[in-house]
């Protein structure tokens, strides 16, 4: 069983450590295109590469441990491609989310058609056989999904 809290601290503290790394590589970005090629800037860039190249060590090492919660969650594969392609994976979230509240609407609309006809086919039974008028009720009532 995985301990939420440790997971969630694990978490927090990689999405911490990536987010330092990517500002680090923009700012190493930024020292490349406007690069005077002077020694001391060219000591600044092999410093800010160096601590980059440190922290991304880091960071696999951490992940790879083996008493590690992180090794317990899955990111689905496509996720892991989406972001391949380079596309942000807060659009796949929201994506999935409306793929899934169209499903939702849908299943809801066919569940409340089959409640329609189903209190129709009950409403002419009884008025055709009204000695099953009890055992309609009944399953009537037993069919009738929970709210």
């Amino acid at each position: 069983m995985v301990d939420e809290s440790i997971l969630q601290d694990e978490l927090a503290k990689t999405e911490q450590q990536v987010a330092s790394i990517i500002e680090s590589f923009i700012e190493l970005g930024v020292s490349v295109y406007d690069f005077p090629g002077t020694p001391e800037a060219s000591q600044g860039m092999v410093t800010n590469l160096r601590r980059n190249v440190d922290r991304l060590k880091k960071l696999n090492q951490n992940s790879n441990r083996v008493d590690t919660q992180l090794q317990n969650v899955d990111i689905p594969l496509e996720v892991v491609q989406y972001i391949e392609d380079g596309r942000n994976p807060d659009i796949y979230t929201r994506e999935f989310v409306e793929a899934i509240r169209r499903s939702n609407q849908y299943q809801r609309a066919k569940m409340h058609g089959l409640k329609q006809l189903r209190d129709s086919l009950a409403e002419k039974i009884v008025e055709e056989f009204p000695d099953l008028s009890d055992t309609v009720q009944d399953i009537v009532r037993r069919t009738d999904p929970p709210v």
